[in-house]
């Protein structure tokens, strides 16, 4: 955990991350300053709803409230300019950085450069729940045979040059070879259109990637998906992706017959 923190802002998207970081901050004797949007924070009761676009009075909500670590947590979708209805700093922030942004490591990283530069400073999750990496090696009771090992290899390469070219984090292999490449509709989209018997998801963090931001995350949903599609296994970035739920998760591939493994990308 980083020290001397007493004050987070913790800026919530949807799912169970804000609520799970809400609860290690309270544990840590850390205060926890909730921002939310309406459309998306959904597990965790904000302290300040904010809208998409109107990042200065959020920024100076936090400042009121002396708060000056963040965390980006949780699920949002990026918004069309009209969703966004951009206040001053916004525009000038899209005139910056926003056009000029290939994909959502690109659009992150500007966000933060921008935002540290007003006086505050981002961290990782994992930061404070470190627990939520996903380690390295077999998770569940089930393990990939060696042409599987040989499909994960693939599959690796693969994720890796996706992320590179900062499109996607996932893939997914089968028999030797790429079956789906995950695009900006996500993994478990990609999952749901293009998952089968035997494919094996592969997901794993973009070479360029901010580890503060946007991690790639394996969790209920997803396994819940694989198992549908009666799929083979699951593979994640050791180290480098969150592994949210983790007993949930191995006790459902346990029991759908998937191996879960963490694997080290060199």
């Amino acid at each position: 955990m980083p020290e001397d923190i007493k004050k987070l802002g913790i800026i919530a998207g949807g799912g169970v991350l804000p609520r799970m970081l809400r609860d290690a901050c309270q544990a840590q004797n850390i205060t926890p300053y909730i921002v939310g949007f309406k459309q998306f924070t959904d597990q965790v009761t904000p302290d300040y709803f904010a809208r998409m676009g109107s990042s200065q009075k959020t920024l100076e909500w936090l400042r009121f409230n002396d708060v000056q670590d963040l965390v980006f947590i949780g699920s949002l979708k990026r918004p069309s300019l009209w969703q966004l209805w951009p206040d001053f700093l916004t525009i000038k922030f899209l005139l910056k950085s926003w056009f000029k942004s290939r994909g959502d490591s690109d659009l992150l990283s500007a966000i933060r450069s921008e935002i540290e530069f007003l006086g505050f400073k981002f961290y990782g999750v994992h930061k404070f729940l470190p627990e939520l990496l996903m380690a390295e090696g077999r998770q569940g009771v089930h393990a990939p045979n060696k042409a599987q090992q040989e499909d994960i290899a693939l599959g690796v390469q693969v994720s890796q040059e996706l992320g590179a070219r900062d499109i996607g984090q996932a893939v997914l292999v089968k028999a030797g070879k790429v079956i789906a490449r995950e695009d900006k509709r996500g993994t478990n989209a990609m999952i749901a259109r293009y998952g089968e018997d035997g494919a094996i998801l592969v997901k794993s963090c973009k070479p360029q990637q901010d580890m503060d931001l946007d991690l790639p995350t394996i969790g209920p949903q997803t396994i819940e998906l694989c198992a549908e599609k009666k799929m083979a296994g699951i593979v994640g970035h050791a180290e480098k992706s969150i592994f949210l739920e983790a007993g949930e998760c191995t006790a459902r591939a346990d029991k759908a017959g998937m191996f879960i493994m963490g694997v080290a990308v060199p």
